[in-house]
C-alpha cells in the first residue's frame, strides 16, 4: 500500500491546525476518519508524524520536514483550483444566517474569524431577528441557519444544538447602589422602574414568565427593541434591567454599574443553532453549521 494524494491533503490540514476536529471540519469529514487516515499514512511511512496531547497535535521532526514539502503542493492546488473557478466564472458561495443579537454577539462572531481563514470564498450574509422572527426566517427557507436564544418552541423538522448556556443578572445604575451588597427580593425591586426587550421577543417572555413563578406580575417602564438599548439606559439611572452576565460583569467591576442579588433564581438560558431538516444545506452551509455545532 502507498500513499495517495488524500494522505498528503488530509496531513495538510492537520498540520495546519494541529487539531484533529478542525482538521476535520475544514475537510467536511469525522475526527474517526481523520485520525485513521493518519494511522494508515504514519504506517505507509514508517515513521511517526504526530504527537498527540489533550490540546491538539504538534509535528515530530520527521512530521516537520514531510510538511515542508506537502503544504507548498497543498497550497499550489488549492490556488489553483480557486483560480480555475475564476476562470470559469463561477460564484462564489454564500451563506444566510440568522441570529438573535445575544447570540451573535456571545457566540457567532467569535467563530466567523476561524470560518473565514479557512473559506474565503464564502461570503456569510447576517441577518439580526428576535428569535421568533429568526425561526420563521428559517422555515421560509430564506435563511440556512439560525443561531438563537431559548426558551422557543420548534417542530420537528427542525434540528435544534444547543452549543452554550449563558445566566442572566439584574443590574442598575448607581442610583441603585442601596441594593447592592446583599440579596433582596424580586418583590422588593418590583417597584423600580424596570427596562426590558419589547413585548414581541423571547427575552420579554422568558422574564414575564420568571416574574410569574414568583407570584408577580412584570410591568416594564421601557421597553426596547435591541438588547445593546439596555445598558445604556441603565447607565443613566433611567431603571434597572435583566442582561447577560457577560455583558454586564465587566461594567460592575469597573463600579459603573450595581448588581441586584436576588433571592429567586433566574433560570439559565442557552444558545442554540437550528436548521431545518427538511431543506438541505449547501456545501458552505455545511461547513459553517459543523463548525458552530463543534465549537470548542
Amino acid at each position: 500500500m502507498t500513499a495517495n494524494f488524500e494522505h498528503y491533503k488530509i496531513f495538510y490540514y492537520v498540520a495546519k491546525y494541529k487539531n484533529l476536529t478542525r482538521a476535520a471540519n475544514a475537510l467536511v469529514t469525522s475526527q474517526p476518519s481523520v485520525t485513521y487516515c493518519m494511522q494508515n499514512l504514519e504506517n505507509i511511512l514508517g515513521c511517526k508524524l504526530f504527537i498527540r496531547s489533550r490540546k491538539g497535535v504538534t509535528l515530530t521532526a520527521e512530521g516537520e520536514m514531510l510538511y515542508s514539502y506537502v503544504a507548498p503542493a497543498c497550497q499550489q492546488l488549492i490556488q489553483g483550483e480557486e483560480k480555475l473557478r475564476e476562470l470559469l466564472g463561477e460564484q462564489h458561495e454564500y451563506i444566510n444566517v440568522g441570529a438573535t443579537q445575544m447570540a451573535m454577539l456571545s457566540y457567532l462572531v467569535a467563530s466567523l474569524k476561524q470560518f473565514q481563514e479557512q473559506y474565503i470564498q464564502v461570503k456569510i450574509n447576517i441577518f439580526n431577528y428576535n428569535t421568533p422572527q429568526t425561526l420563521n426566517e428559517l422555515k421560509a427557507g430564506k435563511i440556512d441557519l439560525a443561531i438563537i436564544t431559548t426558551p422557543f418552541d420548534h417542530e420537528q423538522s427542525l434540528k435544534v444544538v444547543k452549543v452554550k448556556d449563558f445566566n442572566s443578572v439584574l443590574v442598575g445604575g448607581p442610583l441603585y447602589k442601596e441594593y447592592a451588597g446583599r440579596v433582596v427580593y424580586l418583590e422588593e425591586v418590583g417597584k423600580l422602574p424596570l427596562i426590558t426587550m419589547s413585548e414581541n421577543t423571547t427575552t420579554f417572555q422568558f422574564f414575564q414568565e420568571f416574574y410569574r413563578s414568583c407570584g408577580l406580575t412584570m410591568r416594564p417602564s421601557i421597553e426596547v427593541a435591541s438588547m445593546d438599548l439596555i445598558l445604556p439606559i441603565i447607565l443613566k439611572n433611567l431603571g434597572i434591567g435583566f442582561v447577560p452576565e457577560e455583558f454586564a460583569r465587566p461594567l460592575v467591576e469597573k463600579g459603573e454599574i450595581v448588581e441586584i442579588n436576588l433571592y429567586e433564581q433566574i433560570p439559565q438560558r442557552d444558545i442554540c443553532i437550528v436548521s431545518d431538516s427538511k431543506r438541505p444545506l449547501s456545501a458552505a452551509a455545511k461547513k459553517l453549521q459543523c463548525m458552530l455545532e463543534s465549537r470548542e
